[in-house]
């Protein structure tokens, strides 16, 4: 009974204290002897590349041209810095830049505008300087979906959500610096949506880059063996408890007591302590990757926003089923003490 008791305290208390470099062998280990304790077959395991985690590889749309400088109005640009801004963009490495770089052309373009508008309209030439006020007010408009196609429908994004064929000793090896980075990207892009357009080219490139280095992928790859694999646990111990209980006489048995040290060596010693690291690098992780996905909320297609939906409900169930798990074990073991605490109950 004292042992009993050890046990789930053990397990309710889901310390952080452990070596959790073999996590997700001691995982499957935990499986595989629960399923020869129970006598229950180890239910199929899910595919761990399945696709519906996947991040959707939308086309990259460009965004509408925004109104054309002509030749002509190219020229009477002369002592405006925007002159040479249109030049770039003319240039063939302009015409075929990524949608990064068309997207920093155009910040470049709208923070040089207004004083270029402003030395026009003192030299009289109201009509071009009314051309780019609405070449302005273009590119104004189509701002969210640039930042749309640039950071959550470039290649870094889908670097960041590209999920390992293996787990390693994941998550121990990480940093917060790509949580850092995306909380950098989140005040650059609700700067430049709220009017302030100045911008760091190298800055921007550098923080894209960190993307392909973040560990999206292999967040959401954890989480989702993890609750698999619990899941199975979860199945194999209800099947034991209706088919062959562990203790069916309501005292303890061999497989009653292989079944403690299983949980207290396999769950409690190796999995719980990677569980909770998971937890924590998920609460690190997922607030800025929301709130970036939210400031540019108007943009996301549906293919992304069920993707979203998908994503969360992994990232956010694993404690749920963790939970479900612990109280299948305390309802396998339950049964083990009974005819103790009818004895205690009689004096």
């Amino acid at each position: 009974m004292r042992r009993y008791r050890a046990l789930i305290t053990s397990l309710l208390l889901l310390t952080g204290c452990g070596d959790t470099s073999s996590a997700p062998q001691n995982l499957q280990e935990y499986l595989n002897r629960l399923s020869t304790i129970t006598g229950m077959p180890l239910p199929a395991g899910p595919s761990q590349q399945n696709e519906s985690l996947a991040i959707p590889h939308g086309p990259i749309l460009n965004p509408p041209a925004p109104s054309q400088i002509n030749l002509i109005e190219f020229l009477s640009l002369s002592g405006c810095e925007l002159q040479v801004n249109l030049g770039r963009r003319n240039t063939q490495l302009g015409r075929t830049a990524s949608p990064s770089q068309r997207l920093l052309l155009d910040l470049e373009f709208l923070d040089l505008a207004p004083g270029c508008i402003t030395l026009l309209q003192e030299r009289g030439d109201t009509e071009l300087a009314n051309t780019l006020e609405q070449a302005s007010k273009e590119r104004m408009d189509l701002l969210p979906m640039s930042l749309y196609q640039s950071i959550l429908q470039g290649p870094e994004w889908q670097l960041f959500w590209e999920r390992p064929t293996t787990l390693g000793d994941y998550p121990a090896s990480t940093s917060s610096l790509i949580a850092e980075s995306l909380s950098r990207l989140i005040d650059l892009s609700v700067a430049w949506l709220a009017g302030d357009w100045s911008a760091s080219n190298h800055e921007f490139e550098l923080l894209l880059s960190d993307l392909r280095a973040g560990d999206g992928g292999p967040l959401l790859l954890a989480h989702y063996l993890a609750s698999s694999a619990l899941q199975r646990a979860t199945e194999l111990l209800k099947g034991t408890q209706s088919t062959a209980p562990l203790c069916p006489y309501g005292q303890p048995t061999d497989r009653s007591r292989a079944l403690e040290q299983v949980v207290a060596r396999f769950l409690v010693g190796g999995v719980q302590p990677w569980l909770v690291t998971l937890r924590q690098r998920k609460e690190l992780l997922l607030p800025p990757i929301k709130k970036l996905e939210q400031s540019l909320a108007s943009e996301l297609t549906d293919d992304y926003r069920h993707w979203m939906a998908t994503r969360d409900a992994v990232l956010d169930g694993l404690n749920a089923v963790t939970r479900s798990h612990i109280a299948q074990i305390k309802a396998a073991l339950a049964e083990c003490s009974r005819i103790n605490r009818a004895g205690q109950g009689a004096h």
